[in-house]
């Protein structure tokens, strides 16, 4: 009876221990990149009494037991804490890494060892994600001349870590009038390699490789190719007026688009010109026909443009279109496209003119019939006589005359002095008289215009 007692006690306490040190929560679950810090925690329901009971596993192996840090788990010299947190209710298990590394992946589990049994807890893993080295991505340069139709091949190199990197490559041109950009391949394995025919369109331009990461969305870094040296034969255009008037000049442009630049331009006719009928400018490029005949219709012209590369000939046909005289017809000749558009300018020149001749004149006809003939006709008409002048009530009655002597031959002068009475309309009213005087100056030799007050 004894002994079953014994037992039951032992049983009993054997299970109550166990049932008290249970996980209630494992590790969670993390991710991280390189170089930062991180923390693992189990919870523990019930109280610790000997933290020898605890234990960090990695993949399954002890690599901490308690608070020390096991030789072959590759944690020394790591300054790694370990933490036991205990309560009557809660135990808190934590693991500290600074500065985390590549190789502290995996999963870990804590353990309770105690009476020769063993409880874990499930895994957490934990996810460190790696940083590319700042010196990537590294672009190997082309030569320096590309010869057209030759293949170019395009290098990029990045790190290859975990998670894997992302390579993407730009081509932009910039000798253009709208600037362009385009994505040529992007890809997350490393290195990144194009190749491609080299073409005219190609020459200046710049090829970006850039690399980006999982790890850390602001890691954007660029390294470049370029701008690419295409070199390729001139292409060229001829510009001319298209139709010729007879009797006119002829003038052609020998346009090109070449690299290296043309050093050499040279003229051709079929059937030849003589050499007074043409003249060529220093450069080579512009050439003039100077005397355009009828019996220039049809005339091809050549030019042939030579670089470093390779020469290329070009031509066109001249056409010639006679006077309306040579033609024995009124029809008008056709013109090119310059010469029209400059007689329509010199015609709403000329009507312009005219307009304002019209205009000037108008105005002009205007000030003399407004200004000038009034003032004559005061002028001759205000000094004739015999007019009658009615006689106002207030009028004025000269009394004596002075006439003082002449001055020379060629001037007069009138003094004049009067006098004045107002006599009232109303006989029953007693009359009152103003005495008024005035004086006049005339100055009457030259015109008789002259009245000075």
């Amino acid at each position: 009876m004894v002994l079953y007692i014994v037992k039951a006690v032992i049983f009993w306490t054997f299970v109550g221990h166990f049932h008290a040190l249970d996980f209630m929560y494992p590790p969670e679950s993390k991710t991280t990149k390189e170089g930062t810090n991180i923390q693992l925690s189990c919870f523990i329901s019930g109280y610790v009494v000997d933290e020898q009971y605890l234990s960090w596993l990695k993949h399954g192996t002890k690599i901490i037991e308690g608070k020390d840090i096991l030789q072959d788990s590759g944690l020394q010299n790591r300054n790694i804490d370990v933490l036991i947190t205990t309560t009557t209710k809660v135990s808190t298990y934590t693991l500290e890494i600074p500065t985390v590394k590549k190789d502290d992946e995996g999963d870990y589990a804590c353990a309770i060892f105690q009476d020769g049994s063993e409880i874990r807890s499930k895994t957490g893993t934990l996810t460190v994600y790696q940083i590319p080295d700042p010196i990537y991505p590294i672009c190997e340069n082309v030569g320096n001349a590309v010869y057209e139709g030759k293949v170019v091949t395009l290098k990029c190199d990045g790190e290859d870590i975990d998670p894997a990197i992302n390579l993407t490559l730009f081509k932009s041109v910039t000798n253009i009038n709208i600037p362009h950009t385009e994505m040529l391949v992007t890809q997350r394995t490393t290195p990144i390699i194009h190749s491609f025919k080299a073409n005219p369109s190609d020459n200046n331009a710049i090829f970006t490789c850039q690399l980006t990461t999982l790890a850390d969305s602001s890691i954007v870094r660029n390294c470049s190719i370029g701008p690419l040296n295409v070199w390729y034969k001139p292409s060229i255009t001829i510009q001319h007026s298209g139709t010729t008037l007879s009797g006119r000049e002829a003038i052609f442009i020998c346009q090109t688009n070449a690299n290296p630049p043309v050093t050499e331009f040279i003229w051709q006719f079929d059937p030849l010109l003589k050499i007074d009928r043409y003249d060529i400018d220093d450069i080579g490029q512009v050439m003039r026909i100077l005397r355009v005949t009828i019996d220039d219709n049809g005339l091809i012209v050549k030019c042939t443009a030579r670089n470093s590369v390779d020469q290329v000939t070009y031509h066109v046909t001249m056409k010639v279109i006679g006077r309306p005289t040579d033609q024995g017809s009124n029809e008008k000749p056709k013109t090119n496209a310059i010469e029209s558009t400059n007689n329509e300018k010199f015609k709403k020149k000329s009507i312009s003119l005219s307009v304002l001749l019209a205009v000037v004149s108008v105005l002009v006809l205007v000030i003399v019939f407004a200004i000038i003939i009034p003032v004559y006709y005061f002028c001759i008409c205000s000094k004739k006589e015999g007019n009658v002048v009615a006689q106002p009530e207030v009028y004025f009655e000269p009394q004596d005359r002075l006439t003082l002597p002449m001055p020379n031959k060629r001037h007069s002068v009138l003094w004049r002095r009067s006098f004045g009475a107002q006599v009232p309309t109303d006989r029953d009213v007693d009359a009152m008289y103003l005495e008024i005087q005035s004086d006049h100056y005339i100055f009457t030799p030259d015109s008789r215009c002259n009245t000075l007050p």
